[in-house]
């Protein structure tokens, strides 16, 4: 049964310009070190950003909270690969504590990017 449905679209260009203002005060505010690794060993790091920023704010919107004040942390979500290469999500904190009082048991996200903007989606089953 589906508990949440979240979808987040983001302009590129805009986490471009916070990741060239703010540098690593911005990324290691948002994103795990995994992700910040896995987004600089490819090109188009600011899509690989921008996607990742994009899911956890889709995650946030499934699961019915907020990511700043009184919600879940930034770093709670993480988008990792899956062998094959899929994206997958794993969380953390009070994220999954959240996921475990609801009784979350799967947890599937999509990203696609087209020129400046990026779309997640994120669905949440129990």
């Amino acid at each position: 049964m589906i508990f949440g449905i979240g979808v987040d679209l983001i302009k590129i260009p805009r986490i471009a310009a916070a990741c060239a203002r703010f540098g690593d005060r911005f990324k290691n505010r948002i994103y795990t070190p995994q992700e910040i690794a896995y987004c600089e060993a490819r090109g188009q790091s600011a899509n690989n950003y921008a996607l990742r920023f994009a899911a956890k704010e889709a995650f946030s919107k499934a699961l019915g909270v907020g990511l700043r004040q009184g919600g879940i942390r930034w770093r709670e979500v993480e988008v990792v690969s899956a062998p094959n290469g899929r994206p997958d999500l794993r969380v953390s904190g009070r994220a999954a504590l959240l996921c475990q009082q609801h009784g979350i048991r799967g947890m599937f996200v999509t990203l696609t990017d087209e020129g400046e903007f990026g779309i997640a989606v994120v669905v949440l089953e129990r």
